[in-house]
């Protein structure tokens, strides 16, 4: 690995392939090797590595396939279940929508058994609409590649990258900073409790800064993979120092559309890669949506102004549980069930250290109280554990009908791999139970914004829409609000397919 380092740090490509080729073949035939952490994660430094120079020499498929190939692995050194691209409808470029994936199976596919039928085209190949697109970014040192993966007019799957050379510590610093936007981080840019949000002019100065500071790395090259392509979605594959960027605020130039955004061009939602083995579902229409809401108990959030509202769409079936009537047991037998759509109304916070203890705070009994002694001395009495629903809580259920799920909470959006791709934290656990798609939250969560999403989005759903086009013109529509930030275009993101139904 030292030959190796040495020849990529002097951007000898065609050297470090040559070294690491041969080195991560025989390391990948022992499957023993990934029962050592260290030796896990020095195996996945060095499959990015051979990603970038791949990349760096023109090879662009084979960089994205180094990268879905690489497996992913928990804090125990465990690699997650093999996945047949086939079946679970992954191309080998990681969760592809119904635009690309079985149509184009054949990269990283198992072969179709002799005596299987092929697998129907999908109608959304046909339709003569715009596609999407997959994003990877890659980084070593002072060299970041975007890769872009995307269905071509010829109906073949391609890649395309751009590279540009950075100052290392200049990225590394604004993508940290980035990376610690959440609600349990001392860094916080809107200081949140469990009690409540607190927004202060200071912390978005420091929001806005940083992103502007990272924003010029990304925009020319994006510019340059998405110019001329007929692209409605773009779907970001990212579990390095970006899965915390709101790509969706940055700016993009057009005469025609002053202060246009990322988000207001594309689609932009955010996928779990390959190697962290969740399956890929696509939401079930039905005549009549019903939708569960569970409503925090307490007046701060002012959870009954939300549910009156979803009261009006009178079309949608809706079911609400008051946590002040109900524990986390009897909301994880209601998730059981089949709905459309499942709407968190409540606080959460995410645990940058463990993020399977990530948990949505459903009730004002779930807060913890903090209190000063006699001596001065700060006390934490912790909240009750019946009313948090943490991301290990949801290992045991399976939610059925393949809902979209909205976590209306702080941080509920938050997932830190820090060594594997396993996409950690309350969206990969909402996934791995059956959901097919997670809306939430990076940062705090504004009430007024939360509740102006809400009206817009279900509505919309109300009208026909399908709930992911929904989330996204809801969001297309903040910008008329009087205030324009980073905060506000970047709060909420969807995680998940952007467009996928079954009839």
């Amino acid at each position: 690995m030292d030959r190796a380092q040495a020849h990529l740090s002097a951007q000898r490509w065609d050297a470090a392939i040559a070294v690491l080729e041969p080195t991560l073949g025989e390391i990948a035939t022992n499957r023993v090797h990934f029962r050592a952490i260290r030796l896990s994660i020095q195996h996945r430094q060095a499959a990015q590595a051979l990603a970038v120079a791949y990349a760096c020499t023109g090879r662009y498929d084979d960089a994205w396939r180094a990268l879905e190939e690489l497996p992913g692995h928990d804090l125990l050194g465990n690699p997650p279940p093999m996945v047949r691209h086939q079946d679970a409808e992954f191309e080998g470029a990681g969760i592809l929508t119904s635009l690309i994936a079985r149509v184009l199976g054949e990269v990283g596919a198992d072969p179709v058994s002799a005596g299987e039928p092929e697998p129907e085209p999908d109608r959304a190949l046909h339709d003569g609409g715009a596609g999407t697109g997959l994003l990877q970014i890659l980084s070593h040192g002072t060299t970041m590649v975007l890769l872009l993966r995307a269905l071509g007019e010829d109906g073949t799957v391609t890649t395309s990258g751009v590279r540009r050379e950075v100052e290392t510590d200049e990225i590394t610093d604004a993508f940290a900073t980035f990376r610690g936007t959440t609600s349990t981080d001392a860094l916080n840019y809107l200081k949140s409790w469990d009690s409540g949000v607190v927004e202060t002019a200071a912390a978005r100065a420091r929001m806005s800064a940083a992103f502007a500071q990272v924003a010029p790395f990304l925009l020319e090259p994006l510019q340059i993979l998405l110019g001329g392509r007929r692209l409605r979605s773009l779907g970001i594959c990212d579990d390095g120092g970006l899965n915390h960027f709101p790509f969706e605020a940055l700016p993009w130039p057009d005469p025609a559309a002053p202060g246009q955004v990322l988000g207001d061009r594309y689609d932009v939602c955010f996928l779990p890669s390959a190697a962290s083995g969740l399956p890929h579902r696509a939401w079930q229409r039905r005549e009549r949506p019903r939708v569960l809401f569970i409503a925090y108990d307490g007046a701060d959030l002012n959870t009954e102004r939300d549910v009156a509202r979803m009261r009006e769409f009178t079309g949608l079936d809706v079911t609400v549980m008051h946590t002040a009537d109900c524990a986390k047991r009897e909301i994880l037998t209601e998730l059981s069930k089949d709905y459309a759509v499942v709407h968190f109304a409540c606080h959460g916070r995410f645990d940058i250290f463990q993020p399977s203890r990530s948990v949505l705070l459903l009730s004002k009994k779930a807060l913890d109280v903090r209190h000063f002694d006699d001596q001065g001395r700060l006390e934490v009495e912790p909240g009750d554990q019946r009313y948090q629903l943490s991301s290990e809580d949801l290992y045991g259920i399976h939610v059925r009908g393949a809902p979209m799920v909205s976590l209306f909470a702080c941080s509920s959006a938050a997932s830190r791999p820090p060594v594997s791709f396993g996409f950690a934290g309350l969206p990969g656990a909402f996934l791995r139970a059956g959901a097919s798609a997670v809306i939430g939250s990076r940062w705090s969560a504004s009430n007024d914004l939360c509740f102006t999403l809400l009206s817009t989005m279900y509505s919309a759903i109300n009208d026909g829409m399908l709930p992911g086009a929904a989330f996204f013109a809801a969001r297309r529509a903040l910008p008329l609000m009087p205030e324009r930030t980073v905060f506000h275009q970047g709060l909420f993101c969807y995680i998940g397919a952007p467009v996928e139904e079954t009839l």
